[in-house]
């Protein structure tokens, strides 16, 4: 049992902690967890107990997101574990500020995709929502060409589901030069101003956070929120960040591995992709870590629909504006895979990283702020302009169908054999193409599955 918690997982059980987590909320509340309105309340904390400005607070009530602690203390509860901080991560100044941008460009596309790409990709996909399926489609292209201008700036390298210290030494030895940008002996991070700084800033959003859940009588405070909900969403939260951070899952990076299986090598060689994230990405391990979260979501929606009678949860927040697909979803999704890709990572995978302190997560968290700070200042006018004229009514698939429950049915079924048809499709290809055993795939974390490549090459007299 030691070594499963201090180890590295694969992205299989990563996946599968991330689909318990959303099974246990919907169960209790009917629908995907929220993410990230809960953010933009937290930010409000500040501004409640600090700034006494209202920039944010004019739109999001500060308050507490329990979920969102609970991912972070995941995070962290992971680096303890692991005995793992990644302090020792040593990111060049523009991987810093691509991912204090790519917060910025993350949080306003979250606004106007009315969702992250996580209630998106794993609550909407499983929900069959087809604002969700549209946002997931028009955000895929935007993330390669983020990935692409990633290369140009030569920061293809640090593109990685995790930095694991015992890898990325051993690539040092073996003279990976891609594997070990990030690693530098003599880096001592207690006297890097930036990650200060940026510390600094998130230790004063906890504190703030800390304050108002004590004191305020805002409703998830605790004043208000019973016991048993506070722990209930913090373990949702909890699975979610400690599946990330002992596993590197993350919905972005999922969804654009399959287009590796069109890449060569050389175009990775060209762009200077780790070699890790090329064995990660050609062995599509975060898309079978996402499709095990979306099957289990999905087979629980349907059983509570078709059994107990519950409704299908629709995926949208359209606010007054009824639209299920609208202005708004085509350029909010782009942003958002642009996003995810310059701050290594989407929203729910970077709080994780909060807790396990890589500087990426900390300088991403203020521009998440920022992000955040043109809809709440001029929320009508963004209202009218990106929600009032919608392309399409329906906010769901089943609303396309006859109004027959057996069809509905049918055609529900027939979804969700066909994303397990893809969940089995992808752990047999892309076993096959790492070159394991379908246990491996499975059992085998990213790291250990990469270190076995490297040995057998080295073996075969390859380097």
């Amino acid at each position: 049992m030691r070594n499963i918690l201090t180890k590295p997982w694969s992205f299989i059980w990563g996946g599968f902690l991330v689909g318990l987590a959303e099974v246990l909320y919907f169960l209790k509340y009917e629908t995907p967890i929220p993410i990230t309105t809960g953010l933009a309340k937290m930010f409000g904390t500040l501004e409640e107990n600090i700034t006494g400005t209202d920039f944010i607070t004019r739109t999001y009530s500060a308050d507490v997101h329990w979920v969102i602690v609970g991912l972070i203390f995941g995070g962290c509860f992971t680096a303890i574990i692991e005995r793992e901080r990644k302090t020792w991560v040593r990111y060049p100044l523009r991987v810093v500020v691509l991912s204090f941008v790519g917060g910025i460009i993350f949080g306003f596309g979250t606004r106007l995709a009315q969702g992250c790409t996580a209630w998106h990709y794993l609550g909407g996909i499983p929900a069959m929502s087809l604002t969700s399926i549209v946002v997931a489609i028009v955000s895929i292209p935007f993330a390669y060409l983020a990935f692409m201008f990633m290369a140009k700036l030569n920061a293809g390298g640090y593109m990685k589901h995790h930095e694991v210290k015992s890898t990325v030494q051993k690539c040092v030895d073996l003279e990976y030069q891609t594997e070990t940008l990030c690693y530098d002996a003599g880096y001592k991070p207690y006297k890097d101003p930036i990650r200060l700084v940026l510390t600094g800033f998130f230790l004063l959003m906890v504190a703030s956070v800390v304050v108002t859940a004590f004191r305020s009588d805002s409703a998830n405070s605790i004043n208000q929120l019973v016991w048993t909900e506070i722990l209930l969403k913090g373990f949702v939260g909890f699975l979610v960040g400690f599946g990330i951070a002992k596993s590197g899952f993350g919905t972005e990076c999922a969804v654009m591995s399959p287009k590796s299986l069109l890449m060569k090598p050389k175009h990775f060689e060209a762009m200077k992709v780790a070699r890790i994230t090329q064995t990660m990405f050609t062995g599509m391990m975060p898309f079978a870590g996402l499709l095990i979260a979306i099957i289990m979501f999905n087979l629980t929606i349907l059983f509570t629909w078709i059994v107990l009678g519950w409704d299908v949860p629709v995926v949208v927040e359209a606010g007054r504006y009824k639209w299920g697909f609208h202005l708004g979803h085509l350029i909010g999704g782009p942003m958002l895979g642009i996003g995810s890709v310059l701050m290594l990572g989407c929203e729910i995978r970077t709080y994780s990283r909060l807790g396990m302190a890589y500087l990426t997560g900390l300088s991403a968290l203020p521009g998440f702020m920022l992000g955040y700070l043109p809809y709440s200042l001029f929320k009508d006018e963004i209202d009218d302009i990106f929600f009032s004229k919608g392309f399409m009514k329906e906010k769901n698939m089943l609303e396309l169908l006859p109004d027959n429950e057996y069809i509905q049915y049918g055609f529900a079924i027939a979804y969700a054999a066909l994303l397990v048809f893809l969940l089995i499709w992808t752990i047999k290809k892309g076993s096959d193409i790492a070159k394991i055993s379908r246990r491996e795939y499975i059992t085998k974390s990213t790291d250990e599955i990469f270190l076995k490549e490297l040995h057998e090459e080295h073996i075969g007299g390859v380097k």
